[in-house]
């Protein structure tokens, strides 16, 4: 994954700049410090500069340190079952929470006015690193090409949803988004050789079945 690696690092390296360049300029400076909460007596941009640079550079290393987790994990095989449960909820009416057969067990989704089911599979998509390999090599593929066919995109944002579909994160590493509806994720899998169909739909229980694509013989 080393046009992923490369593409993180040149996140963190554009993101400095830009925001090295803002505190050049007083008011920037003083917009910044706000933004991030920081106050100092003396010697404020000098400490400052410290702090941004440590910040960023926080981000590539766990992005970096992310890329070669997924990296060095299993490859997808066998079947992944998400069930997710309806709980009653004084506030919110009904709560999902999605377990896998792999033994992950998401928090209680409260909240409305979004999709609530998709947060639950998203959740459960998410914990499991084959999955995020398959994003993550998709998109390792197709980055180097995409970024010099378009150097006028942000390859910080949009670039996830152009390669691997709606629903995959603005960010450089791509995962499952919440609120954006299983079929999105369904779609997204789809383009990756991944079947995932919902097999229960009752009432309180919504069960997804999770496995590679069948070969198609002439």
């Amino acid at each position: 994954m080393e046009n992923l690696k490369k593409a993180a690092v040149k996140l963190f390296e554009d993101d400095l700049k830009k925001s090295l360049s803002r505190i050049e300029i007083e008011d920037g400076l003083n917009q910044m410090m706000q933004n991030y909460n920081k106050k100092y007596k003396k010697n404020a941009k000098q400490k400052f500069i410290k702090f941004i640079t440590q910040y960023h550079q926080k981000i590539r290393d766990n992005n970096l340190k992310l890329i070669e987790e997924v990296n060095n994990s299993k490859d997808f095989g066998g079947e992944f079952i998400i069930t997710v449960e309806w709980r009653a909820s004084r506030m919110w009416r009904s709560n999902p929470k999605s377990f896998t057969n792999y033994g992950f067990e998401s928090r209680s989704i409260g909240g409305c006015g979004y999709d609530k089911l998709s947060t639950a599979t998203a959740e459960a998509l998410n914990s499991h690193l084959p999955f995020l390999k398959l994003l993550y090599t998709e998109k390792d593929k197709k980055i180097k090409n995409f970024l010099e066919e378009n150097k006028d995109k942000d390859a910080k944002n949009g670039f996830n949803r152009e390669v691997l579909g709606y629903g995959s994160g603005y960010n450089i590493l791509p995962h499952f988004e919440g609120g954006v509806g299983v079929s999105c994720h369904m779609s997204i899998l789809k383009n990756l050789g991944i079947e995932m169909r919902q097999i229960t739909d009752a009432k309180n229980t919504d069960v997804f079945l999770i496995k590679r694509m069948e070969a198609q013989h002439e």
